[in-house]
């Protein structure tokens, strides 16, 4: 974007007076910013930063110095050859009146073989005034899907946020920033400098002097904890991370430890108690947390579906009474045209029978207790190949279906038989009521 006002006018033509980065600074950032990692097999250890090979003997703990140049390494089993690697990482300086924070892009690709490439370019600055206003002057951020990249000229850019997501597309998280960096008084007072983690710098200005939680927690260093922001989290479990804080326990993963804090609060543990919650071996004391409460879950949901099954065996009974009470009146029905014939179902355990055979929903959706339908089996040889429903207020047939829901060749023959003696069924359905005779008696 073109600047549009004496202010993006003048920060432009500062931006354009920096010293570029200078080599010591770069080697710095390939030092210090980035993983050094080796992959190993049976027979080899690959170190990235140079290329050689060198033997697995050489390895301890995960760990190893690569006897050509010397780095040491992470080592991570592998049989890749190749990698990258991209962070950010940032320089602050004080230009006049603004607090400027000059972020870079750091790529590092690794090849067997060769020695590691570095793509080292800046992206992004942040220009503060004292009244905290931001401006930024940079590359463009293109982000969409697997797409994340710099590009363009070094222009005023306005904030904008990505489709789908809840971040701003000008946010950058440097990894690290350089120790030479000049942070001005007013930040300084409240923690931030170099060793700043776990927020943005535009973050940290905006929440820190305005949440001492947070300001306590950065000049503690307890930067996993920080990078929960201005979370509720933070306030709900303030007094265990104070006592955190008074026996220096650094917490390294807020999520784990926020958890396991979760567990001691479920099984009513003193959250003030530095047993609890300054664990020697975090993990292992989440995971036995977990486990505990998994079993107690557990047996819980054993418990509710036992009396699930209670319940439904209760209700299944009472309707099995009612079924009989209110249907056993078409119990002698019979219907019969060549080697088809047709009963009504006798009891709920002919309707589990009948949904099993013909795999249709007759029991699961409990047609026994629809009270004004009556549900007939057509059989041939006392085989069921159709199961119909009659609805007894409108005496007319609702549905007629077969094995898997399907009609079967004989259907309109069973139709047709139904139909035939629906009077029948009516005349059960509603019986007409006699009429009492009067009877005139006679005073003497």
């Amino acid at each position: 974007m073109k600047p549009r006002n004496k202010l993006h006018h003048r920060i432009v033509d500062l931006a354009n007076s920096l010293f570029t980065i200078s080599n010591q600074q770069k080697q710095w950032a390939y030092r210090e910013c980035l993983e050094h990692r080796g992959y190993a097999t049976k027979n080899r250890v690959l170190c990235l930063d140079c290329g050689d090979t060198f033997s697995p003997q050489l390895v301890s703990r995960k760990k190893a110095v690569c006897p050509h140049c010397g780095t040491k390494l992470q080592i991570k089993e592998s049989r890749c050859t190749t990698d990258t690697q991209t962070n950010y990482f940032a320089i602050t300086e004080i230009v006049e009146e603004f607090q400027v924070v000059r972020n870079f892009e750091l790529i590092a690709r690794y090849k067997k073989g060769e020695k590691v490439r570095y793509h080292l370019h800046e992206i992004l600055q942040y220009w503060i005034d004292p009244n905290k206003k931001v401006t930024m002057f940079g590359l463009k951020h293109y982000n969409s899907g697997h797409c994340d990249s710099w590009g363009g000229d070094m222009e005023i850019r306005e904030e904008g946020r990505y489709y789908g997501y809840g971040g701003r597309k000008y946010d950058v998280y440097a990894r690290k920033y350089h120790p030479d960096s000049v942070f001005k008084p007013d930040y300084k007072k409240f923690g931030i400098n170099h060793n700043l983690k776990g927020l943005t710098f535009i973050e940290a200005i905006r929440l820190i002097p305005f949440n001492p939680k947070l300001e306590t927690l950065l000049k503690a260093k307890q930067y996993a904890l920080l990078e929960m922001g201005d979370s509720y989290r933070i306030s709900n479990y303030w007094p265990s991370i104070k006592i955190c804080l008074r026996n220096k326990y650094k917490v390294k993963d807020h999520r784990i430890y926020i958890d396991y804090l979760d567990l001691l609060k479920y099984f009513k543990k003193d959250l003030r108690n530095a047993k609890y919650v300054c664990p020697k071996n975090l993990m292992k004391e989440h995971d036995i947390l977990m486990k505990k409460k998994r079993e107690i879950l557990r047996l819980e949901e054993q418990e509710r579906n036992r009396l699930a099954i209670l319940k439904r065996q209760e209700n299944l009974e009472k309707a099995r009474i009612e079924f009989i009470e209110r249907m056993n009146k078409f119990f002698d029905l019979e219907f019969k045209k060549g080697l088809i014939k047709i009963v009504p179902l006798k009891s709920i355990d002919e309707f589990k029978k009948e949904g099993d055979i013909l795999n249709h929903c007759v029991f699961t959706n409990e047609y026994y207790s629809k009270k004004e339908s009556l549900i007939l089996s057509a059989r041939i040889q006392n085989k069921p190949i159709e199961t119909i429903e009659i609805s007894l207020d409108k005496l007319q047939v609702e549905q007629a279906r077969g094995l898997n829901n399907k009609a079967t060749k004989y259907h309109d023959q069973i139709l047709e038989i139904i139909n035939k003696n629906m009077p029948l069924i009516g005349a059960i359905a509603r019986p007409k009521k006699r009429k009492k005779s009067k009877q005139l008696v006679e005073s003497n």
